[in-house]
């Protein structure tokens, strides 16, 4: 009954979970294409935010704050550059064995798209959610981080996953302290990029 009870309670929660995690447990069953994860995520987001929309959230709550605030920025560069650095030092022991997108193409839409659609719902959606349910900060670190590394399930790499769990808890953590999705996007889109150019995403 308790187990039951607390579904219920979280029951937006867990909705919200499985709609995030559900198409990498669709790729990797094989009912969706590897090559369509980019479409299916964007589809995804798109449905997050309308109902986020819909429920009546602000854009203050959405995270789209005014982008021009320079601590925000520079906490963000830190963070950027930590992680940077930890994903350089992973190179030198992991074979970078994964193709180079096609930079024309691929860059406009991580840097413009991808990466804060990725945010919005890996970061601003959750803490709307736990604030709502009146869940601690913590505890939406984690969460926000779990559902980012699980958002990656369609790669079947277990390092990969472990290595977004940690930068989306430094994510979390940044939006947590600053409220505003712009800087975080920034520094997904940068160490993102860097990631896929050195091959490891």
């Amino acid at each position: 009954m308790t187990i039951l009870r607390r579904i219920h309670d979280n029951w937006l929660l867990l909705g919200f979970a499985l709609l995030v995690v559900g198409p990498g447990v669709a790729i990797r069953l094989g009912l969706l294409p590897f090559a369509m994860r980019f479409e299916v995520m964007i589809l995804v987001s798109a449905i997050i935010i309308g109902l986020c929309l819909y429920a009546g959230c602000s854009a203050a709550e959405l995270g789209l704050r005014a982008p021009h605030l320079a601590r925000h920025w520079l906490g963000c560069g830190l963070v950027t550059l930590v992680v940077a650095a930890a994903i350089h030092a992973q190179a030198g022991f992991v074979p970078a064995d994964r193709p180079q997108p096609d930079w024309m193409t691929f860059a406009p839409f991580y840097i413009l798209v991808s990466s804060p659609c990725q945010e919005l719902v890996c970061r601003a959606v959750p803490k709307i959610i736990t604030d709502r349910l009146a869940i601690s900060n913590a505890t939406y670190v984690f969460f926000s981080a779990g559902v980012f590394s699980l958002m990656h399930l369609a790669y079947g790499d277990p390092l990969l996953l472990a290595g977004a769990f940690v930068v989306g808890l430094a994510w979390a953590g940044a939006y947590l302290a600053t409220r505003n999705i712009w800087p975080v996007a920034a520094s997904h889109a940068a160490v993102g990029s860097f990631a896929f150019w050195l091959g490891l995403a």
